[in-house]
């Protein structure tokens, strides 16, 4: 077994390259640039494999044993390591893997899908069986790890839990539908615009919105309805897939003072008086989850198609 891989989180906003140690998890070094998803989906290409060079220069200074390219998206991947979507950015009709290449074998997920896995592996979620593991970040996604891997589904996609959902409907006597998209309500993308439309401030961030709720009543409405709205969901993860533990991550679920907001606030949307005190954590690893994860990820990869 390789000693190190290359791990690489694509965000919406920032990517994260990480040299991980497998035997431990542990990150060796790692490097942070912003994502350019306003240039398309070619110059982030172009931006991790500037990344995956410098990592590779880091392992050969420190004459570290370094085999295998992980990289995480925030979009669909397909069960086979294809991108699908493209809400953050488009990979899907260029040629990545001959670009990357050079790095050898090169694997390719979701991005909750590797800080799930990660989480299971040396994180939050080692003891437990199964568990969630939901981001709560620029995005939205979820993962239900189940004796150690995450369940992809029969295409790949199993990782949604908002969207634009009928979530109430009226009976014989009402003509009523209402549809809620939580992604576009309460992922951090979506309450950074909200809030930076209602100051007119554009480019406002999330984080700035949580910072305003101290001061601005209007700020502390929208976080509230925001993470009433998120319990509610997550309560529904609950109920249908009945987990030892929920884990929370991602720059807002792994915030302790959210963290714990929303655990609170989860509990009475969980049907099963037996369920109703679950254990909802935050994660462990933080924002390297995602970086460690792909990276053991791509050496399981390796080592499958050494065997072929």
């Amino acid at each position: 077994m390789s000693q190190h891989a290359i791990g690489i989180d694509v965000g919406g906003t920032k990517t994260k390259a990480c040299l991980v140690r497998l035997a431990d998890g542990a990150v060796i070094t790692e490097r942070t640039a912003a994502t350019p998803c306003q240039q398309g989906g070619r110059a982030v290409l172009e931006l991790v494999g500037v990344l995956a060079e410098a990592m590779e220069a880091e392992s050969s200074a420190r004459k570290l044993d370094t085999a295998g390219l992980g990289l995480c998206l925030p979009e669909l991947v397909t069960g086979a390591g294809e991108p699908a979507s493209a809400w953050n950015f488009d990979w899907r009709d260029l040629d990545y893997r001959q670009h990357l290449s050079r790095f050898g074998v090169v694997h390719i997920d979701s991005d909750v899908r590797a800080a799930a896995y990660a989480e299971g592996w040396i994180g939050a979620g080692v003891d437990a069986d199964p568990f969630v593991y939901v981001t709560i970040s620029t995005g939205l996604s979820h993962s239900l790890v189940i004796g150690g891997t995450p369940y992809a589904g029969a295409r790949g996609f199993a990782i949604h839990f908002s969207g634009s959902d009928l979530v109430a409907f009226g009976g014989e006597d009402q003509d009523l539908q209402v549809r809620h998209n939580l992604e576009l309500f309460a992922s951090g993308k979506a309450l950074g615009e909200r809030y930076g439309k209602l100051i007119d401030r554009p480019g406002t961030t999330a984080l700035q919105l949580f910072e305003a709720e101290a001061h601005d009543p209007r700020a502390a409405t929208m976080v509230g309805d925001a993470l009433l709205s998120l319990a509610s969901y997550l309560g529904q993860l609950v109920n249908t897939l009945d987990p030892e533990i929920l884990i929370l991550g991602g720059g807002i679920g792994g915030d302790p003072s959210v963290n714990e907001r929303l655990a609170s606030l989860t509990r009475p949307f969980i049907w099963a008086d037996g369920a109703r005190d679950l254990p909802i954590i935050r994660s462990v690893l933080g924002d390297t989850a995602c970086a460690v994860g792909v990276a053991a990820l791509a050496n399981k990869a390796r080592k499958q198609a050494v065997r072929i």
